[in-house]
């Protein structure tokens, strides 16, 4: 199949290193994607951090300090869906009001 008739067109936007993801962290266990306006990237190390990049201001990346299993935006809000590491908790946290609910 032609390039000009491929049905997905790929551009790379930016590469997480260069905002500052340790590369360690870069793998299908650390990063979701949700669609294509953010991405989360769970760091363990030095401390455990939620590192969000909207796709709007990818230079701006907001890295929050939370331990999860798992992370994930919600695509038409923001709030972050987080599963818990020790016991099974999910927390839904909104970050324009810095509030938590654990569901």
């Amino acid at each position: 199949m032609a390039a000009a008739n491929a049905p997905i067109t790929m551009k790379e936007t930016l590469t997480l290193p260069s905002i500052g993801i340790n590369p360690e962290f870069i793998n299908f266990t650390h990063v979701t994607m949700e669609s294509d306006k953010n991405i989360c990237i769970r760091e363990t190390a030095p401390e455990n951090s939620v590192v969000i990049i909207d796709m709007n201001l990818p230079m701006q990346p907001l890295r929050r300090p939370m331990t999860a299993d798992s992370a994930l935006m919600n695509p038409n809000s923001r709030i972050l869906a987080l599963k818990g590491t020790l016991t099974v908790s999910f927390q839904l946290y909104s970050i324009t009001l810095r509030f938590s609910v654990e569901v």
